[in-house]
């Protein structure tokens, strides 16, 4: 749905969030844990998710990676993307976003949280705006305020993230930013 068709409503809810938890298996991947022979985890992470990140990062918005499982190959991705709140190993994901607030100093009207599945659901009930990917559980889906087009690991996080920002600051600003960085900085890219 594009902004302007949103109601002033949810575009004030929007404009108002200044941290965006996601979790992680299903939402910034596709759900797929696959194992080596030797033990060895993979997860792949979608680039357009990466530079969205870096987007509201670089706009005042806080990312923070909340995750049941617990995988190095998270951590180097947060590393990458420069999201300094990593959460791993948490089985009770609304316990460690009261816990986040207090040492944030949050109000959680202000958190928005993206999410997959039914450990999800104590998370979505304690913050101010909650995103469901486009293949999300049926109960995380009614648990939503937004349903985003994209799946998880395709996309999802950064439509979402667009959304916050387009709200925030507009969207065309956020692109000029951008575009204006990268002519200054030509030789270091940007990670995605």
């Amino acid at each position: 749905m594009e902004l302007s068709r949103m109601n002033s409503s949810f575009q004030r809810k929007l404009a108002g969030i200044e941290v965006l938890i996601c979790d992680v298996d299903g939402t910034l991947t596709d759900g797929s844990v696959t194992f080596s022979s030797d033990g060895s985890e993979y997860k792949t992470f979608n680039v357009h998710d990466g530079l969205g990140i870096a987007l509201a990062i670089r706009h005042g918005l806080d990312i923070v990676f909340m995750t049941g499982r617990i995988s190095e190959m998270v951590s180097r991705r947060a590393a990458e993307l420069g999201v300094t709140t990593v959460l791993q190993g948490i089985s009770n994901k609304r316990d460690a976003i009261d816990a986040l607030a207090i040492v944030k100093e949050l109000n959680l009207d202000a958190v928005a949280y993206i999410g997959d599945d039914l450990n999800d659901l104590p998370a979505m009930e304690c913050v101010g705006l909650v995103f469901a990917v486009h293949d999300a559980s049926e109960h995380v889906c009614r648990q939503a305020n937004f349903v985003l087009n994209k799946c998880g690991g395709h996309g999802a996080v950064r439509e979402a993230i667009e959304l916050i920002l387009d709200a925030k600051v507009g969207m065309d600003t956020v692109v000029e930013t951008y575009i204006a960085a990268a002519k200054q900085n030509t030789s270091k890219p940007v990670k995605q």
